[in-house]
């Protein structure tokens, strides 16, 4: 491996504190203060748009989605609406990208390599679709990505739905494609599946094909290295 990363670990977020996280840590990035790093976690139910993509699209308003327990965000990143919640990885790099590829398009197709290589650790054979951001199964989206691009630093990412509740995703039209269905790894392989378990598949993939050599750190560490309040310790 030619250079190291830090790896921060957590179980739930709620999207707004990720976020918040995600900033400071793109500022640290940018300033160099911190290594390139990726966040792994998971969200409450939450529904979240990109921002070019109006919230009128969606296909019911923001009163109902809260009314029913859904968080709603608009967010920096690119791509349309999507949803997560428990049971579905998300990943957030917050890298230097120029260190891996001067191609942003090419880094949204390692970012899916790294999804194809953890889905065929389960016997899963995903792939791309042409025209399409993401990984599919037998035709079902399994794998969603959303970036942002500053002063040649990422931020936000990717998910792979594990053993989450897919119906969600009916509520929405993801990714803006009319008709597409989603599926989890639990539901293609048939059995259990932990989030534990897909946590290190992807770290061990991300670290073989960005070639970085992953170190973990906690997350009182990483915020006396980024030197901000206690506040955003919580969660």
């Amino acid at each position: 491996m030619s250079r190291n990363g830090l790896l921060l670990q957590r179980d739930t977020v709620e999207y707004g504190d990720a976020w918040e996280l995600q900033k400071a840590l793109l500022e640290a990035r940018i300033s160099d203060r911190i290594e390139d790093c990726l966040v792994l976690l998971q969200h409450p139910p939450t529904f979240t748009y990109g921002r070019r993509y109006k919230e009128g699209a969606l296909i019911s308003n923001r009163q109902y989605y809260e009314k029913n327990g859904f968080s709603v965000y608009k967010t920096d990143r690119g791509g349309l609406a999507t949803y997560h919640g428990p049971g579905q990885v998300v990943g957030y790099p917050v890298i230097r990208m120029l260190a891996y590829t001067s191609d942003y398009y090419y880094y949204l197709r390692m970012l899916e390599e790294v999804m194809i290589r953890t889905l065929f650790g389960f016997d899963i054979v995903a792939e791309r679709k042409e025209g399409y951001t993401g990984v599919w199964v037998k035709g079902e989206k399994i794998g969603f990505i959303g970036v942002r691009m500053v002063l040649g630093c990422t931020m936000h990412g990717f998910s792979l739905n594990v053993n989450n509740d897919v119906s969600p995703f009916q509520l929405i039209t993801p990714c803006g494609i009319q008709g597409v269905r989603v599926t989890s790894i639990e539901a293609m392989a048939r059995k259990n599946i932990r989030v534990e378990t897909v946590c290190r598949e992807l770290v061990n993939h991300y670290s073989e094909l960005f070639r970085v050599q992953m170190v973990s750190i906690g997350i009182k560490a990483m915020m006396q290295r980024l030197r901000v309040g206690e506040n955003m310790v919580k969660g």
